[in-house]
């Protein structure tokens, strides 16, 4: 098998990258996670956002994209680069593995691979970063040259600038490497993370004129999160069921489990790395974050196989990549399972499989150009939930809307307020000590808010009316509902 695939490599390589790509471009699945975050930015600095953006991410990858998302009015721009991203992080395997086959199949038939294909995601550009920041610590390890322990922590600074997470796993990367090396050199590897961030710290002071603006705020996010956040809800991660846990397990590279061996004290840095790093991940087991440690596992697992067990791993790599990509088949051109944005094979091991006749994505699109022609250039209240103008905003493309409107900012300026979330930090001294201090933070509504809210006439409820004072269902859509607010009297 081994030696068949080797002589006819570049034919099966090619056959498997136009399944790739017919899968990714043919499903309309483009991801259920943090999916606004980038495509709405994109589409904001496309000039096509009819509402105010928010995102809990960076800004960066969304703003590379703007131009092909305003060029082509769709999001087809961005399962064009998540494949071109992971055919990127095969190549740079196969280049660091010296050109090994088995890198290379077992990187192409990996299931994380065909998960992520169709995702609207930076994690595919970010795993690159960080695969090169280990391929260099790794040399700066062996040879000693800090010119690669330089070129490492670039690296995970750009990986950082697209996605947060990167840092955490720069860190422990960092420590596995460093720990008993001279304290300046975690300095050179520090500054190093710094400079890569820049692209990030630039579009941020551009954006709002406070370079660590989207860092900070991420970071503050994620502390508020646990205190009940903004929505006043408990934080929690996703359950670690079974229908949860499975599909993360058996989306880690198969190959990797042969290394907790004798062949672990080989690699020690690199398996203390991974080990740790996926002991993090089971806090919040997301299978699309194993994309950032699989190619590591694969390159570092690979020189230790046998062709008997070579063959093993590629057939059951190939076998768990169809169930992955089995529920992206199922929704090309369909619903599946009546989800908004579609499914993946967490969400079928929840709920099992379920068609609908019609998919709720052409029903909303049908709906808000409706209303777009039944009511030009309105300003229009968006609820029951705080996010959901967002979800309008994401699919309507066109310009006779004026504005979608959050309920969350409308009920704010009635109520003349701004303040969404806030804590106060004030110990009380035991003793009488004449001073006393405190910290306090939050977040808040944007001071930078031309909209008009007192002349807001009509609002939208999506699948239930909207249930705000004043506003009168006046007519039923397929899924939404607009609403008409009574007249004030003067």
């Amino acid at each position: 098998m081994i030696k068949y695939l080797e002589q006819h490599s570049k034919k099966f390589v090619c056959i498997v990258v136009l399944i790739l790509l017919m899968v990714t471009c043919l499903t309309t699945y483009y991801g259920s996670t943090d999916i606004g975050d980038y495509s709405d930015t994109a589409k904001f600095f496309a000039g096509d956002y009819s509402a105010k953006i928010r995102s809990s991410h960076s800004y960066l990858f969304g703003y590379i994209h703007a131009p092909f998302i305003g060029l082509f009015d769709n999001y087809f721009a961005f399962k064009i680069s998540s494949l071109f991203f992971l055919l990127i992080l095969i190549w740079s395997m196969y280049l660091i593995s010296h050109h090994d086959k088995k890198v290379l199949w077992l990187g192409l038939l990996s299931p994380i691979i065909w998960y992520m294909a169709p995702w609207i995601n930076p994690i595919q550009l970010a795993t690159i970063f960080l695969l090169w920041s280990w391929h260099n610590i790794t040399i700066y390890q062996r040879d000693g040259e800090i010119k690669n322990l330089i070129y490492s922590g670039v690296l995970i600074g750009l990986g950082w600038a697209f996605w947060d997470t990167i840092l955490y796993f720069g860190v422990i990367l960092g420590l596995c490497f460093l720990l008993d090396k001279k304290v300046w050199h975690g300095g050179i590897y520090l500054t190093a993370i710094i400079i890569g961030l820049l692209p990030r710290l630039v579009l941020d002071q551009y954006l709002f004129n406070f370079a660590f603006f989207t860092t900070i705020k991420t970071f503050l996010s994620g502390f508020a999160n646990l205190f009940g956040g903004i929505y006043e809800k408990e934080y929690g991660h996703s359950p670690r069921t079974l229908s949860i846990l499975l599909p993360f397990l058996i989306s880690i590279p198969l190959v990797f489990w042969t290394m907790f061996s004798s062949r672990f004290k080989e690699n020690k840095r690199t398996m203390i790395f991974l080990t740790t790093s996926l002991i993090l991940l089971l806090a919040n087991p997301q299978i699309r974050y194993v994309l950032a440690l699989a190619p590591i596992m694969i390159l570092v697992s690979t020189p230790y196989l046998e062709k008997r067990q070579f063959r093993f791993f590629l057939l059951t790599s190939g076998l768990i990549s169809l169930v992955f990509t089995m529920p992206y088949i199922l929704q090309i051109g369909g619903s599946l399972n009546g989800h908004l944005y579609g499914t993946e094979i967490t969400g079928v091991a929840n709920q099992g499989i379920g068609f609908q006749n019609r998919d709720i994505v052409d029903q909303i699109d049908k709906d808000i150009m409706d209303i777009s022609e039944d009511y030009p250039r309105e300003t229009l209240l968006v609820g029951n939930g705080p996010d959901d103008y967002s979800v309008l905003a994401h699919f309507y493309w066109g310009d006779k809307v004026k504005e979608f409107v959050s309920i969350q900012d409308y009920r704010l300026f009635n109520k003349n307020d701004s303040v969404l979330y806030k804590k106060r930090f004030e110990p009380y001294p035991n003793i009488l000590e004449r001073r006393q201090f405190w910290v306090e933070g939050g977040l808040k509504k944007s001071e930078n808010d031309p909209t008009d809210y007192s002349s807001i006439r009509f609002g939208i409820g999506i699948g239930e009316p909207l249930e705000e004072e004043g506003f009168t269902v006046v007519k039923k859509y397929n899924v939404l509902y607009i609403s008409k607010r009574a007249e004030i009297k003067a």
